[in-house]
């Protein structure tokens, strides 16, 4: 939601860990969409690769193993949205502009430490991001049951990769078989609190730049013998129509 994410969108993310997130992403942007994920640790990145190979997700996700704040995501002004979950986010902001669309694109990045977040809006501040928000993740009250779900339909064509779902199938014949009540009966309802700590969410929007005679809305400038202005010309800017 905070990332404007729907069927089609390209997205950027760092670190992969379990792949949880990931999965969610994924879901949200099939069948014509892609996440580009990068995870330091070579284990969990390999982990993640194979657990996308037997969820059948492999053609929607590229998994790197590098590190975000120095190698970037991989890819250059493709990206719909960027997301991360790492200790130091303010060092993977720069790698972030880059990865979104020239057009502009949503940032967001979750931090448990108020300090992570403070350095990480400054750092998003000074690359040019606008509409800064920090949103706080409060444990909740929820009430457990079990219920029957039907599996999700991401419109794969047929493929070897295909996995369960058929590209125009209807739902209803995905729909999982229901529940024998008397072998399998749901639990009667129960109240109960997820204990945790606090979890700051903080957003931004990479805004288009419009290039112009004289410069872009961005302070960017033409090449010429005075340099560019914050290291960038306005060569990756949208032309004036």
């Amino acid at each position: 939601m905070m990332l404007d994410l729907r069927p089609g969108s390209v997205v950027c993310e760092s670190g992969t860990g379990s792949g949880s997130v990931s999965h969610a992403i994924i879901r949200t942007v099939a069948p014509t969409g892609h996440l580009h994920t990068v995870e330091f640790h070579q284990q969990r990145a390999e982990k993640a690769r194979e657990e996308f190979r037997e969820h059948h997700l492999s053609r929607w996700v590229t998994v790197r193993n590098q590190d975000v704040c120095r190698s970037g995501f991989g890819v250059s002004h493709v990206a719909d949205a960027v997301f991360l979950d790492i200790p130091s986010p303010w060092e993977a902001v720069g790698h972030a502009w880059d990865a979104l669309k020239v057009e502009g694109g949503r940032f967001c990045s979750f931090s448990p430490c108020i300090e992570q977040v403070q350095r990480t809006c400054q750092a998003l501040a000074a690359r040019g991001f606008s509409e800064l928000s920090t949103v706080e993740v409060l444990p909740q009250v929820y009430s457990v049951r079990t219920v029957s779900l039907p599996p999700p339909d991401l419109g794969a064509a047929p493929g070897p990769d295909a996995g369960p779902f058929r590209s125009g199938a209807p739902m209803k014949e995905a729909v999982a078989p229901r529940l024998d009540l008397r072998t399998q009966p749901i639990r009667p309802d129960a109240s109960c609190r997820i204990a945790g700590t606090t979890g700051p969410w903080t957003t931004g929007t990479k805004d288009e730049c419009v290039a112009t005679p004289t410069g872009c809305k961005k302070g960017h400038l033409s090449p010429g013998p005075e340099g560019e202005v914050g290291g960038e010309s306005m060569s990756n800017c949208v032309p004036e129509l």
